[in-house]
């Protein structure tokens, strides 16, 4: 009779909650709270889900109000928070501006004093445990810090179904390398893998989750937002990623990332939850992208195409960063080439205007 595996158990804090009064503290109370994870005097990086310049309303961001919660957190036991990350796009200091000015971030930083991050220094490291990725590059930023505290959102992600905790260590790597990626890790289980080497690289010592407003549908950058009410914290991310999961009614074993993450041995083999479980907060009907809505149909749908519309205002950024220059923009509108596009769908991402669907082509 074989052993039963080393349990490895691990907990997942639930709480309902809104952005006009976040109880932070009775969220982190079960983990240890705030002080188990920061010092007096240690810089910890805000790691924020900063896709591209946008408003909060429309979800694409971590909301500003959790960041401001969080970090008057760790500002009350003595730590020097400061926010960053890595939008898609060029990684400058002229797009970074742009990025937390438009997202709110700027305002929750001179309101509490704190630092925005503007280093756009890069490092080239190598992955020790890495599988896909042994080598990469690196944002500056994130090496320094003394501590990572991640605040993802809870998203969908046209390619890789949701963008959860696992994904939240994408923005360590530094602007157009992402896109680059897309090019090099075609298939999503390759992708997928990528993602946890980079997580791997510098994990957060904790996670909170921003699903007070998520994001269904066509993600992670054209979805609609979806009041969802809950926030959610632990120190594990595969544990949060299949809390979701449970919470959506998604099968985790489908979304590539928590796939791969099963075979490298990853998942817990327990999880607990000492306030709300997944049951507790679970939200029927919520709609993954239109590329993979069969996991929840069980029909698979044929595969789908980025397709610019009138929406289109020829600004380029969809030609910059295809990872195959399979776009160019002819007429003042851009226009694919179908048979170099990889379907890695960073153009649908990067689009301003939200000009560029995904459909079947005819």
């Amino acid at each position: 009779m074989k052993d039963d595996p080393i349990k490895n158990t691990q907990m997942v804090s639930i709480q309902k909650n809104n952005y006009t009064d976040i109880d932070l503290e009775s969220l982190l109370n079960p983990l240890g709270g705030i002080k188990k994870y920061i010092n007096r005097g240690e810089r910890v990086l805000l790691k924020t889900n900063l896709l591209s310049p946008s408003e909060p309303e429309k979800a694409v961001v971590t909301n500003p109000a959790v960041v401001h919660a969080v970090a008057q957190a760790i500002l009350k036991v003595g730590g020097i928070p400061f926010i960053g990350d890595s939008p898609s796009g060029q990684f400058t200091r002229r797009r970074l501006e742009k990025a937390y000015t438009k997202s709110g971030l700027k305002d929750v930083a001179n309101t509490l004093g704190i630092e925005l991050n503007y280093d756009t220094r890069v490092k080239k490291i190598t992955i020790p445990q890495g599988k896909k990725l042994k080598r990469t590059s690196v944002c500056a930023f994130v090496l320094d810090a003394d501590k990572i505290i991640a605040l993802p959102k809870i998203k969908t992600h046209s390619a890789m179904i949701m963008t959860l905790a696992t994904k939240i260590m994408y923005g360590a790597i530094p602007g157009l390398t992402k896109a680059k990626y897309h090019s090099l890790f075609i298939k999503k289980s390759a992708f997928a893998g990528m993602l946890l080497d980079v997580l791997s690289i510098r994990p957060p010592d904790l996670f909170i989750m921003d699903g007070i407003i998520g994001m269904q549908g066509d993600g992670p950058a054209a979805g609609e937002p979806v009041d969802l009410g809950v926030l959610l914290a632990s120190d594990h991310a595969i544990a949060m990623d299949l809390s979701i999961c449970e919470m959506l009614g998604i099968e985790p074993i489908g979304v590539p990332t928590l796939r791969q993450a099963k075979i490298r041995g990853l998942w817990p083999t327990d999880i607990t939850y000492p306030l709300l479980s997944p049951k507790d907060v679970q939200y029927p009907g919520f709609r993954l992208p239109s590329t993979v809505d069969y996991l929840i149909t069980g029909r698979k749908t044929p595969r789908r195409s980025p397709m610019p519309t009138d929406r289109c205002t020829a600004c380029g950024q969809c030609v910059r960063i295809c990872p195959k220059t399979a776009i160019k923009i002819i007429n003042q509108k851009a226009q694919v080439d179908y048979l170099k596009c990889i379907r890695c769908y960073c153009c649908a991402e990067i689009c301003p205007d939200e000009a560029i669907d995904l459909e079947v082509l005819r």
